[in-house]
């Protein structure tokens, strides 16, 4: 499974619903680098406005070397030039330590501030454009395309509300295909197969029907291959994870096969990663054979 699944978890403990505290957050990063499931981590998840904070804890903790580069993505709010230079300063404190800025991400609102940010971010950094919630997202997408930079797409939250509809999901997924622009996902995916699942930790949390990054997978490498938007959206709507079978380094579902270089294409043009605030809880309940 390390052709579909390698690196495609970026760590968000410092973002709801678990809201790790800084402390916390990158001990377990740093945890998780050390364990047999790091080929499926990818970057620490950070806001600008905390990069101080998080200065401050890798040095009081003694993480980081040159050898092996933490890779972060920073989440941009409102105040651009602020935000721009404290992560210069973090580069210029951090760099050499190991902690390497390599993504931003940013919210857009239309295809207009879409294309404003070609003069705004910085075009040596991967650029992850989060789309609005709900479509249509042609417009928003083609402008993403032509300033060079990657979708973002939320799919959930603390709250049923920010669940996009699976049509607004598989319009997504359309769009980026056609116009060739690679995707991560954001929130409400460290569940691998589509269900019912708790909202947030809290013992009394409200729970909703979540989607599940397998089932994401699957839908956009059925895309990829095939272009069939009815067999996708079953994909995204499948809530029987005993559909999906895997052997080796394919993945099936109820009889359809993607091969390794299916899913190696899939993962290098279409769903690059998700952002969770868990590592452990969708590795684990994956339970992958990690002999494989």
């Amino acid at each position: 499974m390390r052709t579909a699944l390698a690196g495609i978890i970026d760590y968000a403990g410092l973002f709801p619903p678990a809201s790790c505290t800084m402390t916390r957050a990158t001990s377990s990063y740093d945890s998780y680098r050390g364990s047999p499931d790091r080929w499926m981590l990818g970057r620490f998840i950070v806001a600008a406005s905390r990069l101080d904070e998080l200065g401050q804890a890798v040095d009081q903790a003694g993480f980081g070397t040159p050898v092996d580069p933490w890779p972060l993505s920073v989440v941009m709010g409102v105040n651009m030039p602020a935000e721009l230079a404290l992560i210069t300063a973090f580069e210029e404190a951090w760099g050499a330590q190991g902690f390497v800025v390599d993504a931003l991400e940013y919210k857009v609102g239309s295809a207009g501030h879409a294309l404003a940010t070609e003069a705004e971010l910085p075009p040596h950094l991967t650029r992850f454009l989060e789309v609005p919630l709900h479509g249509p997202y042609e417009p928003v997408v083609k402008a993403i395309q032509r300033v060079g930079a990657y979708a973002k797409i939320r799919t959930g939250g603390t709250t049923p509300d920010l669940i996009p509809s699976s049509t607004d999901l598989l319009a997504f997924l359309q769009a980026t295909i056609e116009h060739e622009v690679p995707f991560k996902a954001t929130a409400g995916l460290h569940h691998p197969f589509r269900g019912q699942y708790p909202l947030t930790y809290d013992d009394d949390a409200e729970q909703a029907t979540m989607f599940g990054f397998v089932n994401l997978l699957v839908a956009a490498a059925e895309l990829m291959a095939t272009g069939d938007a009815d067999k996708a959206l079953q994909i995204l709507e499948e809530e029987d994870a005993g559909a999906f079978v895997r052997s080796g380094d394919t993945l099936a579902w109820r009889g359809n096969a993607y091969d390794a270089a299916t899913l190696a294409t899939t993962r290098d043009r279409s769903f690059l990663s998700f952002g969770s605030c868990s590592f452990r809880e969708p590795v684990d309940e994956l339970q992958l054979d990690r002999t494989r």
